[in-house]
């Protein structure tokens, strides 16, 4: 381990990291015995990012940044690198993005689901998704969109609602529509619904009878 290195760690994302794992430790919480477990102590942490160096290197990639820690954080999201040991007992480094708790909810109008269209930064297009002001919730189980590198676990909703109003152009919304159920299945086969929260929340919905 070069100086270098060491120092980066020890100075630079290390103490908001060791901040959050006392803060929020199920976030560093191993699981049970055999799953990929997160490094903690300074040689461990070491000891994958020099593996992860020699990897990177045997394949011809960019070695320059093994940071271990807090690589970004606001108040909506946190970018996490953790010193792992894998699966088969290797060593490495491992990102993830955490991202605040959240609630995804299917607004129905009279049996029909409400779709808004939104502008979505991450994808830079347009996105068809489901969205209105709620009257009553349907609990419909929980859902993560991937959790390889996504610590984002959201509780899914189906909701009664007595009407639409205007879009909220602050929100990036352009239009509220209302529409068929067989309608809503024409636009996810032809992949204009593309929203994982927007798929899971009719296919919860579809299995409960609700739409």
């Amino acid at each position: 381990m070069s100086n270098e290195m060491s120092n980066e760690f020890q100075a630079g994302a290390s103490e908001p990291y060791f901040r959050i794992m006392r803060e929020r430790p199920e976030l560093f919480h191993n699981g049970d015995a055999g799953g990929i477990e997160v490094l903690t102590s300074p040689d461990q942490i070491k000891a994958a990012q020099e593996s992860a160096r020699s990897i990177r290197q045997k394949r011809g990639m960019d070695a320059s940044d093994l940071r271990v820690g807090v690589l970004a954080s606001d108040p909506y999201m946190l970018i996490l690198r953790d010193a792992v040991r894998f699966v088969d007992g290797s060593l490495g480094l491992y990102n993830r993005i955490v991202e605040v708790p959240s609630v995804a909810v299917l607004p129905l109008l009279d049996g029909r689901p409400v779709l808004i269209r939104i502008f979505r930064h991450g994808l830079r297009d347009w996105c068809w998704e489901f969205g209105a002001e709620i009257r009553e919730l349907i609990a419909l189980g929980d859902f993560t969109p991937g959790g390889s590198s996504l610590s984002i676990r959201a509780d899914l909703y189906a909701a009664h609602i007595d009407g639409i109003g205007e879009p909220e152009h602050a929100d990036n919304i352009s239009e509220v529509r209302v529409v068929e159920v067989d309608e809503c299945e024409a636009l996810i086969r032809s992949s204009q619904i593309i929203d994982g929260f927007s798929l899971a929340l009719f296919l919860r919905a579809r299995l409960a009878g609700l739409v």
